[in-house]
């Protein structure tokens, strides 16, 4: 069934609709980054790990544990050009 828009309604611009296109576009993205960090968050083994740094108290929270990991992993590999991740 095709509907008439009414008479005295604006149309969309193309920025707008780009700009809802673009809006819509980082919403999914970030889906699909939380469904991904959720996956890897209930893997048993990194469960374990995160859990034992917040009960020995060297982080506060997950957050902190997964920030902390991350910056000793890239301070310990080499990442100029000529290195491992380059």
């Amino acid at each position: 069934m095709k509907t008439v828009p009414e008479p005295n309604a604006e149309l969309l611009t193309a920025e707008d609709v780009h700009t809802d296109v673009a809006f819509l576009n980082t919403i999914l993205a970030r889906r699909s980054a939380e469904s991904k960090a959720y996956d890897i968050l209930q893997h048993p083994n990194v469960r374990k790990m995160l859990d034992k740094l917040i009960s020995e108290g060297v982080c506060a929270n997950d957050e902190e544990a997964i920030e902390k990991a991350l910056e000793t992993l890239v301070t310990t590999i080499d990442l100029s050009p000529e290195g491992r991740l380059g």
